[in-house]
């Protein structure tokens, strides 16, 4: 009976989820130079073809110079990314499933050296240690209200383009401690 009532749809607002089965984001890092490619949408395809009802996408960056912090995890921005990341709605909703973009961006967890812009040093709601960096890694830089400002930019030109691309809606990056999560913490934001 429990086991059937998964399988059963979900109606959310404007959208019919097929299962009750969702997917939770997981970085991959499978994404060379930050594009996800073919086996990205296979991967993803292959999901909602075994009744994965919504799909939540690993961590996307929102962000090109500020908002990395791994290797090879996809962006939500420029051509190539985005040609991609519609290759991979098409596929998830080809198979019959729904699917999420998430939308990230790291703050203070990027340190200076980091691909894709090594030059870039990492950024936070203030120039504190982010709490799980170790005392010989870098200080980030507190975030002006003119940064700030753009990431927010970001943020929502990435959302305009997941529907652009047909995503079914989008997931804000908000925990972990990642740069959203920083604003709200009193160990990473000493804001006046």
């Amino acid at each position: 009976m429990y086991a059937q009532a998964l399988l059963d749809p979900l109606h959310l607002d404007s959208i019919t989820i097929p299962t009750r089965i969702v997917m939770a984001p997981m970085t991959r890092n499978k994404s060379p130079n930050n594009i996800p490619g073919p086996d990205v949408a296979a991967y993803y395809r292959k999901r909602a073809e075994n009744r994965v009802g919504l799909i939540i996408t690993e961590g996307t960056i929102v962000e090109p110079q500020t908002g990395h912090g791994y290797p090879d995890v996809p962006d939500f921005y420029g051509e190539d990314a985005l040609r991609g990341w519609k290759r991979v709605v098409d596929n998830v909703h080809e198979a019959g499933g729904k699917i999420f973009p998430q939308l990230w961006h790291v703050g203070s967890i990027r340190q200076k050296g980091m691909p894709p812009t090594p030059s870039v040093p990492g950024y936070g709601p203030s120039a504190v240690r982010h709490p799980s960096h170790t005392d010989d890694m870098k200080v980030p830089e507190e975030m002006t209200l003119k940064e700030i400002d753009h990431v927010v930019r970001a943020f929502a030109q990435a959302a305009e383009q997941a529907e652009t691309l047909g995503f079914d809606g989008i997931e804000l990056h908000g925990a972990h401690g990642y740069l959203i999560d920083q604003f709200l913490w009193d160990a990473t934001n000493k804001r006046a």
